[in-house]
């Protein structure tokens, strides 16, 4: 089953830190912090940024966040590169 937990508009550039800023503060709003199993996004370098900065800010709740684990690159996108 899938549910889409939020949709938020961006003010700021598409960093990866702020990417993650997003993903966090909805994480804390929807009291999902420490449940994160996978995060499914696309092969752009800014996602890569975006969990590795997500981690940094886990971590700073104490909460263990792994990117190379919890990351998943969309197949989609993967074989239309190819």
């Amino acid at each position: 089953e899938e549910l889409l937990i939020d949709f938020c508009e961006l003010v700021r550039e598409h960093s990866g830190e702020n990417l993650a800023h997003a993903v966090y503060n909805t994480l804390n709003t929807c009291g999902l912090k420490g449940h994160v199993v996978a995060i499914n996004v696309d092969n752009t370098s800014n996602n890569d940024t975006m969990v590795e900065h997500l981690e940094m800010l886990l971590q700073q709740d104490f909460i263990e966040f792994s990117p190379p684990d919890v990351r998943i690159r969309c197949m989609p996108h993967t074989v239309h590169l190819a």
